[in-house]
């Protein structure tokens, strides 16, 4: 089996102002806007009082934070809880169609991402909704994973965590998008497991997709590269593109010659942070720490819930910025969450 890795990305110079790389958010809206493009977009986080924190639109006019928690009310009110993903139900202005990220687990909101086009942009198409589906779920996992590791009494041990992050299988799901693609990378054929869940787009302006989001044509190129002659003499290939989806391509057969099988995944890190805090040797109680801070709790909030001293807890904080080789907070918050680079290689 073939592996290979597109590293070429593609930054919003705004981004690029706004946040440091190292930042969480940076890879999370870095990764879905190299897949699918807006012509205007604007990401929230939601801090643990449920004010908006960090604050990021491409297009600034100064009345983004009231835009953004107008539609993050609006959205709240036909489903209280959970991740979302639906047509925007703000105001569109001079844009023509639009889709809200509510990234969230059944118990906390951790961000919000809307993503508008023009007319010029076209309509979203069925592919590029399908990836947004499948970008959801694996940054609200992802996120929602920090509270549940920082109860656990104790990490798992080491040699479990080795084995399972080394496993090809670790990237697999139940849940995903298949397409049958012809020579010319069009589409002939495609299914979801995940219609239910778009039941909230059906208003939207969109529109069957002929072609996968050139991020992900460009990956499937690259797989069949060397594919000659009949289905039984071609490798199957393995890609990451960007950090939430996996892309398989396996031969297929057909009365007009070769087809090309594609298969879209969500990544699904394992152990989620007991793998990283195993390698960097953090122990529980840093982990609940950091968990805290990643939940937008301050210094002296984390002390009082742990019963340590706001000292104690940039005891903890200055420690895992050590072992991990980090160079501040932000940047040990993107490497235990393997956020730091929007090209990591699969694993195994």
């Amino acid at each position: 089996m073939k592996k290979r890795d597109n590293a070429a990305a593609i930054v919003p110079r705004v981004l690029v102002d706004a946040v440091p790389e190292s930042d969480p958010a940076y890879p999370i809206i870095t990764a879905i806007l190299r897949v699918v493009p807006a012509s205007r977009w604007a990401f929230a986080r939601l801090e643990a009082d449920g004010e908006l924190g960090l604050l990021i639109d491409s297009q600034p006019n100064g009345a983004e934070s009231s835009q953004l928690k107008g539609e993050f009310v609006r959205q709240r009110a036909k489903v209280k809880s959970g991740p979302r993903i639906a047509a925007t139900l703000g105001p569109l202005g001079e844009f023509e169609s639009g889709i809200t990220l509510l990234f969230a687990d059944a118990r906390a909101n951790f961000g919000i991402l809307t993503l508008l086009r023009t007319s010029e942009l076209g309509p979203f198409t069925s592919s590029e909704i399908s990836v947004l589906t499948l970008a959801l779920d694996a940054t609200s996992e992802r996120l929602s994973a920090l509270r549940l590791h920082a109860h656990e009494p104790a990490l798992r041990s080491r040699d479990r965590a080795d084995r399972n992050e080394n496993a090809p299988e670790a990237a697999e799901e139940t849940t995903g998008a298949y397409y049958v693609l012809d020579r010319d990378l069009q589409i002939v054929l495609a299914w979801t497991a995940e219609d239910q869940r778009r039941t909230a787009l059906t208003g939207l302006s969109t529109k069957l997709s002929n072609r996968l989001p050139a991020v992900l044509e460009e990956t499937v190129r690259d797989l069949i590269s060397g594919w000659h002659g009949d289905s039984s003499a071609q490798d199957s290939g393995i890609a990451r593109p960007v950090p939430f989806l996996v892309v398989r391509t396996q031969p297929m057969s057909g009365p007009a010659g070769l087809f090309i099988g594609v298969r879209i995944d969500r990544y699904h890190a394992p152990n989620e942070l007991s793998g990283p805090a195993a390698r960097y040797h953090i122990s529980p109680r840093e982990l609940q720490v950091l968990a805290l801070l990643l939940d937008g709790a301050k210094l002296e909030e984390i002390g009082n819930q742990l019963s340590i001293t706001s000292s104690t807890v940039q005891d903890h904080i200055k420690s895992m910025v050590d072992k991990t080789g980090s160079r501040n907070r932000t940047e040990l918050i993107a490497r235990i969450l393997g956020w730091e680079s929007a090209s990591e290689e699969l694993p195994g």
